[in-house]
C-alpha cells in the first residue's frame, strides 16, 4: 500500500507523456499540411454530453452554516452541542458536564429539529435535563438552518434544524479507519472511540464504537444556594455528577449508477447522576461525601436510543426520487429514593425507587421527488408521516401516556433567473393528531386534532463578485406537545409544579431574514439580522400561586402568548500577516413577551468572541476571548445573570506517517478558572456556576 502514491505518480506522469506526444503529432500534421497548402475536412461522430442537473432542496434566503469535521473537533467540548456553540446564532442549554440541547436565536427545547441520516430525532425533547443521544464522534459535518425550517423539516422545526450530514461514499476501493482517545481534566472524563469502513465495489460499510466515563466534575466555589439556604461543596466537586455513555453505529450503503441506499443502526446508552442539590429536596446529610467519586448513586437517570434508518434515492438526469424510514425506540428511567408529593400514596412493590419511566416509540417516513426541467428551474415535492406511541411508569407523575401522528405534505421550487440572480418559493401543509390517556385525578383524556400551513419566500442575489445579499419571509408552525397540554406534576430540578393547558392551539409565527457577506482581498464579513413576530407562542409562566402538593413549590402554568424576536449575528474575519487570522463573531437576540411585558425564559446573553489562530497545512492553533453581556432582561421568578470574560486557547498537530495520520489536539477552556453563571444552565435556578478550568486532550490515529 505505501508504494501507491509512487505508482499513481508515475501513471500520471506516463498519461502526460502520452498526451505530449499525441499533442505534437497534431502540431507536426497540421504544419505540414499548411505547407502543402491544402485544406482537408475531417467529419467527426456526434457527441452527445450528458450531465446531472444539481438538485438544491434548501430554500434559497434562509441563513444556513455548514460546520467541517475539523471545526467540530478542534471546538469540541463536552458535548456535540459544545462544538457548535461556537457558530454564531447557536446556543447550548447546558445540564452539567456532558449534556446539553440546542438552542437557535433564542429557540429550543422542541422548536428545533436535529435530524440523523434524513431522519428527525426523537426523545424527550421536552425536558430541560435531556440530552440528545447522539453520539459527538460519530459526526463528520452539520448544517445548521438558522429560522423557520418546517417547510422542509416539519413543524417541530420552527426555530430552525441541526442537521447531521452522513459520510461521503468513498471513490476508490479501500479500508480506513482511526481511533480516537480523549480525556477531560474537569471531570477526569476519558473517551474512547473505534472506527472501521471498507468501500469494496459498488459497498460500502463503515462501523464506530464509543464509551465515555467522567467522574464528579469541578466547580470554582465551595457552596451553593437553595431556596436562600447556603448548602456545602465538598472538594469543590458536584457529588453524584458522574455517568457513563456507550454508543454503536453500523452504516452499510450500496451504490450503483443513478441508485443508492443507506441502511443505518445506532443505539446509544447513558447512565448519569443528578446533583443531589438539583433533584428534590437538598440536605447538607445527602451532600456528604462518601464512596467513590466514580459511583452512580441515587438519584440518577438511564436512557437507551435505538434507531434505524433508511434512505434510498432514484437519480436520473433531470429527476431524483427519494425514500428515508425511520424506527426509533427511545426508553427514559429517573430513579431516586421514595418519595411522594401524595401523603395517601405507599410505595410499589416492584422497583420502589423508579421515579418516572417514559418509552417513546416513533415511526417515520418521508418521500421527496426533485425535478429539474431545465438550468433555471429546479421543483420539490414530498409527503411525510410521523407516528409516536409514549408510555409511562413508576410512582411519580409528570406528563401521561399518549398517541401522536403527524402528516404533512409539501411543495418548493427555485428560479434561477441569471447567474447572479435566485429566487424560492415554498409551502407546507400539516395535520396532527394527539390523544392523551386519562391518569387518575391528575389528568383527564385529551382528544385534539391540529393541521396548518408553513411557508417561505427567498431571494439570493450577488451584484459583484465577492458580493452576495440574501432576503426571506417565512410564516412557520408547531404543533402543542403533550407535556404542554397535560402535564401536571413536579418537575424536579426545575423546582416547581407545572401544569398544562389542554385548549392550547398550534404555535405560529413569521420572521424576515436579511443577510449580507462579501468576502474580497483578505477579507470575509457577514451581516445576518433578524425579526419575528408569532402572534400564538406558548411558554412557561408562574401562577403566582403555591402548589397543594408539598415540597412542590410554586405552580407554573403552559399559557399562548403574543412575543417578539428580534437581532442577529456578524463575523468578521481578516488575515494580519502570513497566516495569522483575526476573526470577530457576535450575536444578539431580544425577546419580548406580550403577556407578561418581559422577556421569554432562557433569553440568550449578547455574546462576542475576539480570536486570534494561525493556520498552517499539518497545524493550527487559536487564542480566544468570549466575553458575555449580564442579562437582566429576563422572565417572571428567572434571576438576572452578570456578564463575564471567558480566555480559551487551543491547537491541533498532524503527524503523517506514510498513508496514515496521528493528530494530537488540545483545547483549554476557561484558562484562568473565572466562577461564571451562564443564563441557560440548567443549574442557574440554584446559583451553581460552570465547571472550572478544563483542558481538554485528544489523540486521534486515522489509517
Amino acid at each position: 500500500m505505501w508504494l501507491f502514491p509512487e505508482i499513481l505518480v508515475f501513471t500520471m506522469f506516463m498519461q502526460n507523456c502520452l498526451r505530449s506526444l499525441l499533442l505534437a503529432c497534431c502540431f507536426v500534421v497540421t504544419l505540414c499540411a499548411q505547407a502543402n497548402d491544402s485544406l482537408k475536412t475531417i467529419r467527426l461522430r456526434d457527441v452527445s454530453v450528458r450531465s446531472v442537473v444539481a438538485l438544491r432542496t434548501q430554500p434559497v434566503g434562509q441563513p444556513s452554516v455548514r460546520v467541517s469535521a475539523e471545526e467540530l473537533r478542534l471546538n469540541m467540548g463536552h458535548s456535540l452541542m459544545d462544538a457548535l456553540s461556537h457558530t454564531e446564532g447557536v446556543q447550548a442549554i447546558d445540564i452539567g458536564v456532558g449534556f446539553s440541547k440546542p438552542m437557535i436565536r433564542g429557540l429550543g427545547f422542541q422548536r428545533i429539529a436535529v435530524t440523523e441520516n434524513g431522519v428527525r430525532q426523537e426523545g424527550q425533547q421536552w425536558g430541560a435535563d435531556h440530552g440528545l443521544e447522539i453520539d459527538a464522534f460519530h459526526v463528520d459535518s452539520v448544517r445548521v438552518v438558522k429560522g423557520p425550517a418546517s417547510v422542509l423539516y416539519g413543524s417541530d422545526a420552527m426555530g430552525g434544524a441541526i442537521e447531521i450530514l452522513p459520510p461521503r461514499f468513498p471513490r476508490r476501493d479501500s479500508i480506513s479507519g482511526e481511533v480516537l482517545l480523549a480525556h477531560e481534566r474537569v471531570s477526569s472524563g476519558l473517551s474512547g472511540s473505534v472506527m472501521l469502513q471498507m468501500k469494496r465495489g459498488r459497498v460500502f460499510a463503515r462501523m464506530r464504537y464509543t464509551e465515555r466515563h467522567w467522574a464528579d466534575y469541578r466547580v470554582p466555589a465551595d457552596s451553593f444556594t437553595y431556596l436562600s439556604m447556603r448548602l456545602p461543596i465538598l472538594q469543590r466537586r458536584l457529588k453524584n455528577t458522574t455517568g457513563m455513555e456507550r454508543s454503536a453505529n453500523v452504516l452499510l450503503a450500496y451504490r450503483h449508477g443513478g441508485f443508492q441506499s443507506r441502511v443505518n443502526l445506532s443505539d446509544s446508552y447513558q447512565k448519569s447522576g443528578f446533583f443531589s442539590g438539583a433533584h428534590g429536596v437538598p440536605s447538607v446529610a445527602n451532600l456528604q461525601g462518601g464512596g467513590s467519586r466514580w459511583d452512580v448513586e441515587l438519584p440518577y437517570s438511564v436512557v437507551n436510543h435505538l434507531k434505524v434508518t433508511s434512505t434510498s434515492t432514484w437519480t436520473t438526469r433531470l429527476l431524483q426520487t427519494s425514500l428515508t424510514l425511520g424506527y426509533q425506540v427511545n426508553h427514559r428511567e429517573e430513579w431516586s429514593r421514595f418519595h411522594t408529593h401524595n401523603l395517601e400514596q405507599t410505595p410499589p412493590e416492584t422497583d420502589p425507587d423508579k421515579e418516572l419511566m417514559f418509552h417513546l416509540q416513533t415511526a417515520s417516513g418521508q418521500l421527496q421527488v426533485r425535478l429539474a426541467p431545465s438550468a433555471s428551474w429546479q421543483h420539490c415535492w414530498g409527503v411525510s408521516a410521523v407516528m409516536q406511541h409514549n408510555g409511562i411508569g413508576g410512582y411519580g407523575f409528570l406528563i401521561p401516556a399518549y398517541r401522536r401522528d403527524e402528516w404533512g405534505a409539501f411543495y418548493l421550487a427555485n428560479y434561477r433567473r441569471s447567474s447572479s440572480l435566485l429566487f424560492n418559493a415554498s409551502v407546507r401543509y400539516d395535520m396532527g393528531h394527539i390523544h392523551t390517556r386519562a391518569h387518575g385525578e391528575y389528568v383527564h383524556e385529551v382528544n385534539r386534532r391540529f393541521h396548518d400551513y408553513s411557508m417561505a419566500l427567498g431571494v439570493e442575489y450577488m451584484p459583484a463578485e465577492g458580493h452576495q445579499l440574501r432576503g426571506s419571509i417565512g410564516r412557520a408552525f408547531r404543533l402543542p406537545s403533550a407535556n404542554e397540554l397535560t402535564s401536571n406534576g413536579v418537575h424536579h430540578g426545575a423546582f416547581r409544579h407545572e401544569l398544562g393547558d389542554s385548549h392550547l392551539v398550534s404555535e405560529q409565527g413569521w420572521q424576515l431574514d436579511l443577510a449580507y457577506t462579501m468576502r474580497l482581498a483578505g477579507w470575509e464579513v457577514s451581516l445576518s439580522p433578524f425579526c419575528s413576530y408569532y402572534p400564538h407562542f406558548i411558554s412557561l409562566h408562574p401562577t403566582g400561586r403555591w402548589s397543594s402538593l408539598p415540597d412542590a413549590g410554586q405552580v407554573y402554568q403552559y399559557v399562548d402568548a403574543a412575543t417578539t424576536l428580534a437581532g442577529g449575528e456578524v463575523r468578521v474575519k481578516t488575515r494580519l500577516l502570513g497566516r495569522l487570522n483575526y476573526t470577530l463573531s457576535g450575536e444578539y437576540v431580544y425577546t419580548y413577551d406580550h403577556h407578561s411585558h418581559t422577556a421569554t425564559p432562557f433569553s440568550p446573553p449578547a455574546t462576542m468572541r475576539n480570536t486570534i489562530s494561525w493556520e498552517d497545512s499539518r497545524w493550527q492553533c487559536f487564542v480566544e476571548c468570549q466575553s458575555v453581556a449580564a442579562q437582566r432582561r429576563v422572565c417572571h421568578n428567572e434571576d438576572a445573570t452578570p456578564g463575564y470574560n471567558l480566555f480559551h486557547a487551543g491547537g491541533s498537530v498532524d503527524f503523517r506517517l506514510r498513508e496514515n495520520r496521528l493528530s494530537l489536539i488540545i483545547h483549554a477552556r476557561n484558562l484562568f478558572n473565572t466562577s461564571y453563571l451562564n443564563h441557560l444552565n440548567f443549574y442557574r435556578k440554584i446559583d451553581l456556576p460552570e465547571a472550572g478550568a478544563d483542558i481538554q486532550t485528544t489523540i486521534r490515529f486515522t489509517f
